[in-house]
């Protein structure tokens, strides 16, 4: 998952992130960070605030999860519909680098790539790219490609060999609401299920807090609602991406798969499938 240099919003993810700016987020094994979870969000009502961090975590909804929002005082925010396409050149020189370039229609490109590791345990930040001459710069560098200036991303896309590796449509619902128990006043925790065309659904529960210091009140709210939701303790949803290339490229999933597993530090005990990134 990305964050980036004009503007910088960093997610701790225990599992997206909706930003016109470039940000910063947190990704943990605990829900893939490999094949952007997708998860970053488009731009919708409500959308955060600049200078947030992101803490979140996936999780595998079930049929009565709605219902169970609803019990739980949750307001539906709004339901959207979009789609996103991923590229990368036909050996994955992108997602091997641990580089992943998308473009949500009608919201723009964005470009995941890696930043600082071994940071809070296993978690590691990556940066969101949105700008799209920072976006032409980092593809340029990271496939070694010189004197395409910084112009637009498609028009980058031949000359770099980029093309369609992943497309697909997604319903999501968005929910809201406060723990019964804590400050009516403090940030509201947002519940995302998406699914997919091809018949995948993943949920995801955020906060957004100010500082670092806020992240474990954070994690102890998301793990908390997670429970409440009925969602195991160490249950892990892969992201919808990796889903879509386990079912349709295999191979290339296959491939990803390996080269994520030697990259894997020896004292990693999480299941690489849910590492990747």
């Amino acid at each position: 998952m990305e964050s980036g240099m004009r503007t910088q919003r960093r997610k701790h993810t225990i599992a997206k992130t909706s930003r016109k700016k470039d940000g910063k987020r947190w990704q943990s094994c605990l829900a893939p960070s490999q094949f952007p979870a997708e998860d970053g969000q488009i731009p919708l009502p409500g959308s955060m605030a600049q200078g947030l961090i992101e803490v979140e975590r996936k999780f595998l909804p079930g049929p009565g999860t709605e219902e169970r929002l609803q019990e739980l005082g949750g307001t539906l925010e709004h339901r959207v519909t979009f789609r996103d396409t991923y590229y990368d050149t036909p050996e994955l020189s992108l997602m091997q680098a641990d580089h992943w370039l998308r473009r949500r229609e009608d919201s723009g490109w964005e470009l995941k790539c890696p930043g600082a590791a071994g940071v809070l345990g296993h978690h590691t930040e990556y940066k969101e790219l949105t700008a799209e001459p920072t976006i032409v710069a980092q593809l340029c560098k990271v496939l070694g490609a010189d004197g395409l200036g910084a112009g637009d991303v498609a028009a980058v896309l031949g000359p770099l060999g980029l093309q369609e590796v992943a497309s697909f449509v997604t319903k999501r619902s968005a929910w809201k609401l406060v723990l019964l128990g804590t400050d009516e006043e403090e940030p509201q925790l947002r519940v995302d299920l998406d699914t997919a065309d091809f018949g995948y659904a993943v949920g995801e529960v955020e906060a957004l807090v100010h500082e670092e210091a806020e992240v474990p009140a954070a994690l102890e709210k998301i793990h908390r609602l997670s429970s409440m939701l009925g969602v195991p303790a160490q249950e892990t949803a892969p992201a919808k991406l990796i889903v879509y290339l386990q079912r349709f490229r295999p191979q290339d999933y296959q491939r990803l798969l390996e080269v994520n597993s030697s990259k894997q530090r020896p004292q990693a005990t999480e299941d690489p499938d849910n590492c990747l990134g």
